[in-house]
């Protein structure tokens, strides 16, 4: 089991150390793609099943392909090998476990070097409408993941430390102001 730890907040410099490499990405659950500009490749894909987030997306470069589809057709659309990395940054938690292992699978699938997760440590109960674009359900949180689970995967998992706090308006709406800080999990296996 590889895991390491670090209190840094910024978890995109890690991100960027995976993808640096990496000149094609599939971005599973890019909503409206606040983080895609960050990312140090030159063609990502973005999908998201909520139509409505690629519309009112914040970055509209030629880099970035928007893609309306369900994550869980993946390996319908695209052909294996087809991507670099494919990431899932703050939307394996928006399936239950199940699904999102069985999109871990499939990603495996399509990616040639990487896949690569972010998301919460444990159970982050979430269920709002963060862009007022009726896509609540679609932000909802069904699962909570821990280190170990993508371990079993083959997995390495970086814990960022008490990454999440209240600073971050979902997490006073989830927990409180009081309540203490919850990790986060960057996991990624390569050479697939």
């Amino acid at each position: 089991m590889i895991v390491y730890e670090t209190f840094d907040k910024d978890f995109m410099f890690s991100v960027n150390r995976l993808l640096e490499s990496a000149e094609t990405v599939l971005d599973i659950g890019s909503g409206i793609g606040v983080l895609l500009e960050k990312f140090a490749c030159s063609f990502i894909v973005a999908l998201d099943v909520h139509r409505p987030f690629l519309e009112n997306r914040v970055f509209k470069s030629a880099h970035i392909l928007p893609i309306h589809a369900n994550a869980y057709d993946i390996d319908l659309l695209f052909l294996p090998k087809t991507f670099a990395a494919v990431t899932l940054v703050d939307s394996i938690e928006h399936f239950t476990k199940d699904v999102g292992q069985l999109i871990l699978k499939k990603a495996e699938l399509l990616a040639r070097d990487k896949v690569i997760v972010f998301t919460p440590r444990g159970f982050f109960p979430q269920s709002v409408d963060h862009y007022g674009l009726n896509g609540d359900v679609h932000q909802t949180h069904y699962c909570g993941w821990e280190p170990e689970d993508f371990t079993d995967l083959g997995y390495e998992v970086l814990i960022f430390k008490d990454f999440h706090d209240a600073s971050n308006h979902a997490f006073v709406e989830s927990f409180g102001s009081d309540h203490p800080p919850i990790d986060a999990l960057l996991a990624w296996k390569s050479r697939l």
